[in-house]
């Protein structure tokens, strides 16, 4: 063999391994998706919140590599990213990626501006141009010539890097050796959202009441979770700016099993969690109903309330003014009510019987975060048969910052039955009544209140003057 000949295979040597490093270095590293899933903890705030906590096991390779963690929401915040690592590989991420440049018509033609394409047509010839710009619909340079359109299929050679069918965290890793490993992964992310919603049903009188209460998820994050463990958290928690929260942990976790049936409640520090004991499935732009609990036996309370604006005792002008009657129910949330439990926020809709037995909706109304021991009040309508009208019968100013004003308010019940009103005036100022025709409480000290009885198909007039100093 002569010299030129060993030349000649040491390169060729040389250049088939550069071929097989550079093909080692261009190999894609472990790619793991939700199909690797064997724990995952959802638990949901009320603030557009999730915190995801799930377990994966991934075969990993000895030494460097990039590891790609797929089907993840594409609402994530990477910054609040927690890892920890079960098993013996060693593994320890080295830098993060948070890719989600998602492959669609306008990204993909994005990556071909200034660039070659083709157009094929019914014959199967191509047609060639450039690609010159698509900021308001597409410039193409055809033969020399600026044109808007082409005929044909639009062909391109290949697709462009970076862009991805779905979010991914890619991590640029490395482990000590190959095998196994079980990654616990927890993260925040945005897209979450749940709010109660009650049924209030009524008895024929009015008197008591049975009560379901249902939980409605909403998953807008870009991605599902399939039997997922679900945590409620019931309460406002602050939010400050996103810190950078990555940590490496080589131990084992302990992971808890949830039990079957519903939700369960229990505090959590200044809050309230709600964890339902059984897996579930939250799948992408899903809205999902969970029953919370159920009580019956309630007692109620009907409330009937005519409200007046703080407006009115400034003025001096003449007033003839019909005011709609509201009506309200109210309960105890207590365990001596069949209560006693932490209410999260939430809607509730109060229905009724007619005479045939069916259930009609008698009106809805919201409540916040509302403890045990602590008095539900719903506001449901307007009354139909209950007229309040009121007459500004006598104004004044008594002095520069001082008015004192006289009303009357009637009030005709036309149901077969006698009513109470409870007559709410927002007084504002320093007050007093120096007139009525009928006792009074001071509820506050810019409202004053009155309980007026009204007979069955008949009327009561409240006549009372007020002196108020702004």
């Amino acid at each position: 063999m002569t010299i030129q000949k060993k030349i000649s295979g040491i390169i060729l040597l040389v250049i088939a391994s550069l071929v097989m490093v550079g093909a080692t270095a261009a190999a894609e590293g472990p790619a793991t998706d939700e199909s690797d899933r064997q724990r995952v903890d959802v638990t949901v705030y009320n603030q557009d919140l999730a915190l995801v906590r799930e377990i994966r096991a991934v075969e990993l390779p000895e030494g460097s590599f990039q590891l790609e963690f797929q089907d993840v929401p594409a609402r994530i915040d990477p910054t609040t990213l927690l890892v920890n690592v079960a098993g013996r590989t060693g593994l320890e991420l080295l830098e993060q990626n948070y890719e989600f440049d998602l492959m669609s018509r306008d990204k993909i033609l994005q990556k071909y501006v200034g660039k070659r394409i083709a157009w094929i047509q019914e014959d199967s010839t191509r047609i060639e141009g450039t690609l010159l710009g698509i900021a308001s619909g597409p410039v193409y340079e055809v033969a020399g010539e600026v044109v808007f359109e082409v005929p044909g299929r639009m062909a391109l050679p290949a697709l462009p890097e970076n862009l991805r069918a779905r979010p991914t965290l890619v991590w640029q890793a490395r482990t000590e050796r190959s095998g196994e490993a079980e990654i616990e992964a927890s993260y925040l992310t945005g897209g979450f959202s749940w709010h109660a919603d009650y049924v209030l049903h009524l008895d024929e009188k009015g008197e008591r009441a049975g009560l379901q209460a249902w939980v409605t998820v909403e998953n807008r994050t870009g991605a599902s979770f399939r039997e997922a463990n679900l945590l409620l958290v019931a309460g406002d928690i602050n939010r400050a700016r996103p810190r950078m929260m990555m940590e490496i942990a080589d131990s084992p976790m302990a992971m808890k099993a949830g039990g079957r049936g519903g939700f369960v409640e229990e505090s959590l520090y200044d809050y309230h969690l709600y964890t339902l004991q059984r897996p579930t499935t939250l799948l992408n732009n899903q809205i999902k109903q969970v029953s919370l609990f159920e009580a019956d036996g309630i007692e109620v309370t009907k409330h009937y309330r005519l409200k007046a604006a703080p407006g009115l005792f400034r003025g001096s002008g003449s007033l003839h003014q019909q005011s709609p009657v509201e009506v309200s129910y109210s309960f105890e949330n207590k365990q001596d009510n069949q209560l006693g439990m932490p209410l999260p926020a939430g809607t509730f809709r109060v229905y009724g019987r007619s005479e045939s037995g069916a259930r009609q909706l008698l009106g809805e109304d919201r409540i916040g975060h509302t403890p045990t021991k602590e008095e539900i009040d719903l506001t449901v309508g307007k009354a139909f048969d209950i007229v309040a009208e009121r007459v500004r019968t006598d104004a004044r100013r008594v002095a520069d910052n001082v008015h004192r004003s006289t009303f009357e308010i009637t009030l005709r019940n036309h149901r077969d039955e006698d009513v109470v009103v409870e007559v709410l005036e927002q007084v504002g100022g320093y007050w007093e009544v120096v007139q009525s025709s009928q006792d009074y409480r001071k509820v506050s000290a810019s409202e004053l209140a009155y309980d007026v009885a009204v007979p069955s198909d008949g009327e009561t007039v409240l006549t009372y003057t007020v002196e108020v100093k702004y």
